[in-house]
């Protein structure tokens, strides 16, 4: 991959696309016609925002403090109101993490791990050489059969979480126009208001057009002279996937032009191929691996649900993973060896595509279970995921003022005992300078159907309760 692909940015000469406003339908007038001022709700995630910083900052001079993601901050509020993970009363619709029991037909989850003389010891920041192997040999035969051009250990960098990787990535770019799509993933916004070397640049993506990446988007950011692009693919909130054709003519497009950064978390749960176990990857369109400029960040977090494990890896050409390795060196110091050791059986094919099936058909039955009760809460969901274990869902049709915000239902659904998470959180506003109503994510919050069904249904019984209490339903 050349430097280029990464540093490129046109000085001075790039111009913001023109943005359409989000239009005010009779249904949203309630809502816009309020401000941040008038709700306590807003006020709060402001003060969290913006005042404690400033005392932060009087009591450690010179020390920023970055705030907290909208997951944290959803936590936060109801620890505040007597939230614990052990509390059986509660349920958390908030938390980005799925089950994590073995599955009827899945693999076993390891309940001991062997630590090896070897792994007492610190490993390799880029990972050890034969999990790089395994993730690498994982990935040509899900993604690489008949082509010339395969990943081997040197093409995977494992770092100590998703997160981590991110970070890691960041470093990376040198002065770049980083262009990414909203709603996305709530910890992008962090990762891109704490690193100055580039410029990020927030793209809207359509609710007319399923909040779908598409290649008229990706032409209008090349001609923009991006060299950039951050996407989750399956994306989360909203759990759309750009796939198959598309997404091959998509990094046709980039070839050479830009670099293509694929947060792939989420590729296990594919809902658009009838449960075959069948996973969605960038990698099965990479034309050359070490020239294509495509980077992929996956792990054990999400599809193998060992998110406490934090074994995640990085897949790119050859002189990007190198530079992964050193920048690892002064950031995190590299994942845990023998964790790292206990995940290469996790990785042996045939078991990957089995635990993929049980995986995909567990949670469909979870996610039409939890959309056929939204909806006959007159909650319909106008594009019910094709991937994650997320639901979108709008507010903007309810006539209480109290609920037809996500920051707002967020409040109301705490009094419940129910944990979601605001939209607005995925707007990814870097300078948190945009009026809070002005968001175009105000009027969603995400659900997760990730936690078991048992969960779901205490979840689903408190929002009923709430909707009830203000005469929705």
């Amino acid at each position: 991959m050349r430097s280029s692909d990464v540093n490129r940015l046109g000085r001075g000469e790039l111009q913001p696309r023109q943005q359409h406003p989000v239009p005010i339908t009779g249904e949203t007038k309630t809502t816009i016609a309020m401000t941040e001022h008038h709700s306590s709700a807003h006020q709060n995630l402001r003060k969290a925002r913006g005042n404690e910083h400033v005392k932060h900052r009087e009591h450690l001079p010179g020390i920023s403090h970055p705030g907290s993601t909208g997951v944290i901050y959803c936590t936060e509020r109801a620890t505040a109101l007597g939230y614990s993970d052990k509390d059986s009363e509660w349920a958390n619709f908030g938390q980005g993490a799925p089950e994590t029991p073995t599955l009827p037909g899945g693999f076993e989850k390891p309940t001991t791990i062997t630590v090896s003389n070897s792994s007492r010891e610190y490993g390799p920041t880029a990972g050890i050489k034969e999990l790089r192997e395994a993730v690498a040999n994982l990935y040509n035969e899900q993604y690489r059969q008949g082509k010339e051009s395969k990943y081997n250990w040197e093409n995977v960098c494992i770092v100590p979480g998703g997160r981590a990787g991110l970070i890691r990535i960041a470093a990376m770019l040198g002065e770049t126009l980083v262009s990414y799509f909203i709603p996305d993933y709530t910890a992008y916004s962090d990762m891109l208001s704490q690193f100055k070397s580039f410029s990020p640049f927030p793209i809207p993506l359509s609710e007319e057009d399923k909040y779908h990446v598409n290649e008229d988007l990706i032409r209008d950011e090349l001609k923009r002279g991006v060299s950039v692009i951050l996407t989750s693919n399956p994306r989360n909130p909203t759990g759309q996937v750009l796939r198959g054709e598309e997404l091959k003519r998509v990094q046709e497009m980039c070839r050479g032009k830009c670099t293509l950064l694929f947060d792939e978390f989420y590729s296990g749960y594919n809902y658009t191929s009838d449960a075959d176990g069948k996973t969605i990857s960038s990698a099965e369109y990479v034309e050359d691996v070490d020239e294509d400029s495509v980077v992929i960040i996956d792990g054990l977090t999400k599809s193998f649900r060992l998110p406490g494990w934090r074994i995640c890896w990085v897949i790119g050409p050859k002189e990007f993973i190198k530079g992964m390795g050193s920048t690892g060196s002064f950031l995190d110091g590299g994942a845990s060896h023998p964790l790292q050791e206990a995940a290469i059986p996790l990785l042996k094919v045939e078991s990957v595509r089995k635990e993929m099936k049980v995986l995909q058909e567990h949670f469909i039955k979870k996610r039409d279970y939890v959309l056929d009760r939204l909806s006959k809460m007159n909650l319909s969901v106008a594009y019910p995921p094709e991937a994650t274990f997320y639901i979108w869902l709008d507010l903007s049709h309810l006539t209480s003022p109290e609920l037809s915000n996500g920051l707002s239902f967020f409040e109301e659904c705490l009094k419940e005992k129910v944990i979601v998470v605001p939209g607005i959180f995925f707007d990814l506003n870097p300078s948190k300078r945009r009026e809070l109503f002005d968001s175009p994510c105000h009027h969603f919050v995400r659900l997760s159907f990730g936690p078991g069904m048992e969960v779901l249904r205490k979840g689903l019984d408190g929002i009923e309760r709430v909707l009830r209490k203000f005469g929705e339903i």
